[in-house]
């Protein structure tokens, strides 16, 4: 028997004393397990006719289920304009792992307000079944990954609709490109931003990122290779890892 999960999803729209629109979302609660990853985006590109200038994420924070803030995003300048900020975090605390229990992410925008639960529970704990909830107001929503990095894996396990996102270093004016060499059925690919720079400098690297969603049980090899387009070479790099969605 399938298990079934239900979260609430909800977007709320209040008006500040100045007239101006304040969005308040909360996509709902996602498991996790100790010693995985999460990311978080925004989705959507206009907000009109709710908030017509450009938005930005002010912060990116985490509170525990006492309410007391344990994380902030140190890692990128705010505020950074939406369409260029992917949220990250480890589920550590001072460089420590967190405890088992309930998380809230917050992230903070010229918009108003986006929230995901996350309930980390113990290694091999979380059920089957990934729990879709993607909320969105103004056409803007949040989406939350489950996330693999450079030096994580060599294995993942997912669940049939569960987000995957993979983050690899790298440096596009070296003329290196992050490229996909075999992909799992089971996979399929997310639309989303390919390269994010890490500043404005000239010559500065970066992150590559490459979005799925687990649409059917299966089990295969995600390999993406690190090269030159135009060169006949052996890649500088390579990244594999072994999807199984059961």
């Amino acid at each position: 028997m399938r298990q079934v999960g239900v979260v609430v999803v909800l977007g709320l729209l209040a008006l500040t004393s100045c007239g101006q629109v304040e969005v308040r979302v909360s996509t709902g609660t996602f498991l996790f397990e100790a010693g995985q990853k999460v990311a978080l985006e925004l989705t959507g590109e206009n907000a009109c006719p709710c908030h017509c200038r450009t938005i930005e994420v002010l912060r990116f924070s985490v509170r525990d289920a006492d309410g007391t803030e344990i994380h902030v995003d140190r890692s990128q300048l705010y505020p950074v304009t939406a369409g260029r900020w992917t949220g990250r975090w480890d589920f550590t605390t001072h460089g420590e792992p967190i405890p088992i229990g309930l998380y809230e992410l917050l992230v903070q925008t010229s918009l108003g307000t986006f929230q995901a639960v996350v309930h980390v529970v113990a290694p091999g704990a979380a059920p089957a079944v990934w729990v879709e909830a993607e909320a969105s107001v103004c056409g803007i929503g949040l989406r939350v990954y489950r996330l693999v990095e450079e030096g994580d894996g060599p294995t993942v396990s997912l669940r049939v609709g569960e987000n995957l996102m993979v983050a690899l270093p790298g440096n596009p004016t070296t003329g290196y490109r992050w490229e996909v060499r075999e992909e799992p059925a089971c996979l399929g690919r997310v639309p989303g931003p390919e390269y994010r720079s890490a500043s404005d400098l000239i010559g500065g690297g970066g992150t590559f990122f490459f979005r799925y969603k687990a649409v059917t049980p299966g089990a295969g090899s995600l390999q993406l290779v690190y090269r030159r387009p135009w060169e006949d070479l052996p890649p500088l790099h390579t990244f594999s890892l072994r999807v199984h969605v059961p």
